[in-house]
């Protein structure tokens, strides 16, 4: 038996509160926010505010809409383009809007899920492009410039903290989380090796780093010095652990001052920077899911297909698919 004469905004109040106590607030907000916007729709579309009255039809209708609509989008000098939708558009309500209903479902305020009649392939995501030798240059050099400018010795073990977080993430294929979770007993200069305890769904593994990384580890451990009262690796300028919005922090400010603001991603992308090098200089599949830290390899192919588009564009150096047909 459903319960009646319960409003959709009391019901997304619930969902929000039950959603609080099991997920991060970001995603308490992608999940309301897209249940919202189908909630407004509906509204307008003359459902009412009766849950129980929303049926397939209905769900493949507001997908229909999301298609068809055209919002508009202001760049930055003032300009209007028509921004138009594809159907990567519809997978964050489908997924939303699933577990909208079946929290609905389970508390009884509905005796059907409309969605299990909804089938919607997960999107293919587009490749990521990693950073390229010259983005890593340019930010080596806003480092250099951050160590000539720095003149006490707090401000010299900011600098050599945050060349040491760039070059590890660039060699080691941290998480964000793992790195601000390190150590400094983690550390093994002399075999260059680290060791993780509470990985990614608490699996701890190996992974390492070269000379520039050793060195570079050296130096800021000497500054950082082993009587601060705290285990944490990496420090504020008060000595307290550094969190992990600390470490995002550090990454947004380098890609600023360098002039990459307007390249799309940012801490994950160094993750991903790492995997297409090792992959590209090794070929090892498995070796690049183990240093990750990734349960299939499935997972892996989705760092590295930047690799393979890269590869393939090749073909055309000095020739293409007209000369060929041509010859």
């Amino acid at each position: 038996m459903t319960q009646t004469g319960i409003s959709t905004e009391w019901l997304l109040q619930g969902f929000k509160y039950e959603l609080e106590v099991k997920v991060k607030p970001k995603t308490v907000e992608y999940y309301c926010g897209h249940v919202s916007r189908f909630l407004g729709w509906a509204r307008t579309a003359g459902l009412a505010n009766d849950i129980r009255l929303i049926s397939k039809h209905h769900i493949h209708s507001f997908f229909h809409h999301l298609l068809e609509e055209t919002p508009t989008a202001i760049g930055g000098n003032g300009s209007h383009r028509q921004v138009r939708r594809t159907d990567n558009s519809r997978w964050p309500y489908y997924v939303s809007l699933k577990r909208f209903f079946s929290w609905l479902l389970e508390e009884g305020y509905v005796d059907h899920n409309p969605m299990d009649e909804v089938k919607l392939a997960r999107p293919n995501p587009p490749p990521i492009e990693p950073y390229s030798a010259d983005h890593i240059k340019r930010m080596l050099n806003v480092l250099d410039s951050d160590w000539r400018l720095a003149r006490t010795p707090r401000q010299k073990m900011l600098a050599a903290r945050d060349r040491a977080v760039l070059l590890l993430f660039l060699e080691s294929g941290l998480r964000c989380s793992e790195m601000a979770g390190l150590r400094s007993s983690d550390i093994d200069l002399a075999r260059q090796r680290i060791s993780l305890h509470i990985g990614k769904n608490g699996k701890g593994r190996m992974v390492g780093f070269a000379a520039q990384t050793r060195k570079a580890l050296w130096l800021y451990l000497g500054l950082r010095g082993s009587d601060v009262g705290s285990e944490a690796l990496w420090l504020t300028e008060e000595c307290r652990p550094l969190a992990i919005e600390g470490i995002r922090q550090i990454i947004r400010r380098l890609k600023k001052d360098a002039g990459l603001q307007h390249l799309r991603g940012s801490v994950h992308k160094l993750r991903h920077t790492f995997a297409t090098a090792y992959l590209r200089h090794t070929r090892d599949m498995k070796g690049t899911r183990l240093l990750l830290g990734h349960s299939t390899l499935a997972m892996t192919e989705r760092y590295t297909q930047f690799i393979d588009a890269e590869d393939a564009l090749r073909a055309y150096d000095g020739q293409g698919p007209l000369d060929w047909l041509m010859e």
